[in-house]
């Protein structure tokens, strides 16, 4: 313990970054990151569409859909899911528990693309 006390004594100050310096440091690592990220993304987009469009020819012509033991290639319709505030829910039931089986309230749609699914 004594050495570690003298070990940081003679640490340079200007050696030390200082909490601000760190966090410039962390924002522009993280900066060049997304930019590196999004040139690969435009480079690898246009070869992973033609490659789902193949795809989803080849799973109409199967028939079904395709798994291995990492995952599975499926086709998934157009259409709307629907999906509930599970917060809204929860209060609902412990404040009024007569109005729970009024969902349309709490409900939620969200439109879903068709197309090819890959895991």
């Amino acid at each position: 313990m004594a050495e570690d006390i003298r070990n940081r004594e003679r640490l340079d100050p200007n050696a030390i970054k200082s909490v601000d310096e760190e966090i410039a440091e962390m924002v522009a690592l993280i900066r060049e990151a997304r930019e590196r990220l999004s040139e690969v993304e435009e480079e690898v987009d246009p070869v992973v569409a033609r490659a789902k469009q193949r795809l989803e020819m080849l799973l109409e012509y199967r028939g079904e859909s395709w798994s291995d033991g990492t995952g599975y290639a499926r086709l998934a319709s157009e259409g709307t899911r629907v999906v509930y505030d599970a917060e809204a829910l929860d209060n609902l039931i412990i404040e009024d528990p007569a109005k729970y089986g009024w969902l349309k309230q709490y409900r939620k749609e969200i439109s879903v693309t068709g197309g090819v699914r890959v895991k």
